[in-house]
């Protein structure tokens, strides 16, 4: 493929990105090599927790440059694949990460094997992967380091193959960042990383001119999932729940009142990540539900 960005691509703050990795057209298919969350830093059962670099952690692959983008478009992300490379997968937990609190006495990492598109956890437990990107985000005009309407790391099981994210563009060209791919992600994220993995992904960039819309969103398997975050699952909640009633009510064929009942009557609601410093929730609704068809 033309379009490909090799992992050595790799910045470490996004807020301070260089040129671009790439440059692109709209409705470009471009392939990307992350690395994993801890750049390779772990790669033994018991790595002590003191040897990791942590200004290493959560490199990004990028930026890409989608020479159409403009201010006020939206850039629409198709995940077409996700391939895991390699044959481990990594964590790493202590006290007081997410909300462990003092459960844990010491700080830890693991390394598991990859098998027959299974973690190998133990002899009698094999996790099935679902694979999913942990981070995507186009650069904002105010950088910050937690998860905006512009995205950033938030752990949605959603952001998987098949998937279409809509994320906002506040800067000509967009500038698309993307890491940390998990072979699964647990459910509320309750500690500091998940089953990290180097990984080649395989995206779909598509412009939608001149559209604003409450993000980050996504479409997947004929649902449409509205994401927020915030300090508390409460305020991350509210935000979620305001996206979805925006979307819903962007025609005149539903009031707020209705939006309301039926997000109480259908939608599913899931914490998403639950690990400091901010919490990011998702409520989800089936795309038959919404007057006309969002994005479009």
């Amino acid at each position: 493929m033309k379009n490909f960005v090799t992992s050595e691509r790799s910045i470490f703050e996004m807020e301070k990105s260089t040129e671009p990795a790439i440059r692109v057209k709209d409705g470009s298919v471009v392939k990307i090599k992350t690395k994993d969350h801890f750049n390779g830093q772990i790669h033994a059962k018991q790595l002590h927790y003191g040897e990791l670099d942590w200004k290493q952690f959560s490199p990004t692959t990028g930026p890409i440059y989608i020479e159409e983008a403009r201010p006020g478009d939206l850039l629409a992300i198709t995940i077409e694949k996700i391939e895991l490379l390699g044959t481990e997968v990594f964590l790493l937990n202590g006290p007081n990460i997410g909300i462990t609190d003092d459960l844990l006495t010491s700080n830890s990492t693991r390394c598991y094997k990859v098998e027959n598109n299974q973690i190998i956890y133990s002899e009698d437990i094999h996790i099935p992967i679902k694979k999913t990107i942990g981070l995507l985000k186009t650069e904002e005009l105010n950088p910050s380091k937690v998860p905006t309407k512009n995205g950033g790391l938030l752990d949605s099981s959603e952001i998987t193959e098949g998937a279409t994210i809509f994320l906002p563009v506040e800067k000509y060209g967009a500038s698309l960042h993307v890491g940390n791919v998990r072979a699964t992600t647990g459910f509320g994220k309750i500690t500091a990383t998940s089953a990290e993995a180097p990984a080649e992904v395989t995206l779909r960039l598509q412009i939608l001119k001149n559209r604003t819309a409450p993000t980050p969103t996504i479409i997947h398997d004929h649902n449409l999932i509205c994401l927020a975050s915030d300090i508390t699952i409460e305020k991350a909640t509210q935000k979620t729940m305001h996206n979805m009633i925006t979307l819903l009510t962007e025609s005149d064929k539903m009031t707020t009142e209705d939006a309301l009942f039926l997000i109480s009557l259908q939608a599913d609601f899931q914490v998403c990540k639950l690990c400091k410093p901010n919490i990011t929730t998702s409520i989800k609704l089936p795309l038959d539900y919404f007057p006309e068809m969002p994005f479009l």
